[in-house]
């Protein structure tokens, strides 16, 4: 397989497109982002130098995406605060491709099991999801942002009703970590056909 595949090359030459874009409108506020996802959009080359890791071509595809979601519409666009299901379809597609990258992890040790691989894949996207959702709460104390809505006063939409029993805070983050645990258990059983 080639280190950088054909539609890794794709989107990020529509990510240099967009900075130009960006650019010649001057709305230089989008370029953070923008750079963040090109950066990023590396995990799969460097994990195959560094580790020796080679993630399949879906699970890769789902995590440009997620990433293209979250920090360019999501956050730039406010795509969060428009759209209700925004956050859960990023969580529930991350727990997808979280397993697809911890069963690549699991490819170096043939003598594992099939339930194995499958049961630690699923932890392992599952643990992941837990640091996602620490290093939101982190962003937020630091840059005073409000990823987990748990900030009453705040410029972003709370989509939790007012009714709620529970503080948004507390309604995000579990809303989150059900979401991925249901695209982690989703994606178990998919590769559980593939393997």
């Amino acid at each position: 397989m080639k280190l950088v595949t054909f539609y890794e090359i794709i989107f990020q030459l529509i990510l240099v497109i967009l900075a130009f874009y960006h650019i010649y409108k001057r709305e230089f506020k989008y370029l953070k982002s923008i750079v963040l996802i090109f950066v990023l959009s590396y995990l799969s080359v460097l994990s195959k130098i560094i580790f020796q890791i080679e993630i399949d071509i879906l699970s890769n595809l789902i995590y440009l995406l997620i990433l293209f979601m979250a920090l360019y519409l999501g956050s730039s666009f406010f795509f969060y605060d428009k759209y209700k299901w925004w956050d859960r379809s990023i969580h529930f597609l991350s727990g997808v491709s979280f397993v697809g990258i911890g069963i690549a992890v699991t490819n170096n040790d043939s003598e594992m099991g099939k339930g194995f691989i499958l049961l630690f894949s699923f932890t392992f996207s599952i643990t992941l999801h837990a640091f996602w959702e620490v290093l939101e709460y982190i962003s937020d104390c630091v840059s005073h942002g409000n990823a987990q809505r748990w900030q009453r006063i705040h410029s972003s939409h709370n989509h939790v009703s007012e009714k709620a029993m529970q503080p948004a805070g507390l309604v995000d983050t579990m809303n989150d970590i059900i979401c991925c645990i249901f695209g982690s258990g989703l994606a178990v059983a998919v590769w559980c056909i593939i393997i």
